[in-house]
């Protein structure tokens, strides 16, 4: 398969529950660049205000079933999500460096060069003691999404 480059939209919405909190929802639409390298696909988008990650480039290395979330910039970190596995990460956040780790129950993922979606169903535990579950939903598109 050849590389491939091009630029994308992405709808994301996100849900995060921690316990003794109401749930929190971010949905983002955006401008990102999709390409394909070594039969992985890549995906890589600005954070804006909206997510609180303002100064950081987010990128999505996703190969079939396992999903690496690499930040760089101002919120430096890297989750890898693996279906029904747990992976120990370090997250920046505005307080300083956390470990955390996910423990990911679902991914589905139809990325391709045409677009697609991913979900990723996933629990964080810090000092291991679970701290929250996330769902996250994003839906890339060749074409800007209509209001």
């Amino acid at each position: 398969m050849e590389n491939i480059k091009k630029d994308v939209w992405l709808s994301i919405h996100s849900t995060q529950s921690f316990e003794g909190c109401p749930q929190e929802e971010v949905n983002l639409v955006t401008a990102a660049r999709l390409y394909r390298k070594n039969d992985k696909y890549y995906i890589a988008y600005d954070e804006s205000e909206i997510t609180g990650l303002e100064g950081t480039r987010t990128t999505l290395k996703i190969d079939g079933k396992t999903v690496a979330l690499i930040r760089t910039g101002r919120f430096a970190s890297e989750l890898l999500f693996l279906e029904r596995q747990r992976h120990v990460g370090l997250y920046q956040t505005p307080y300083g460096m956390a470990t955390i780790a996910t423990h990911t129950s679902r991914i589905q993922n139809t990325i391709g060069e045409g677009g697609g979606a991913l979900v990723i169903d996933y629990t964080v535990e810090i000092d291991h003691s679970v701290a929250g579950s996330h769902h996250f939903e994003m839906t890339v598109a060749t074409q800007p999404f209509v209001q």
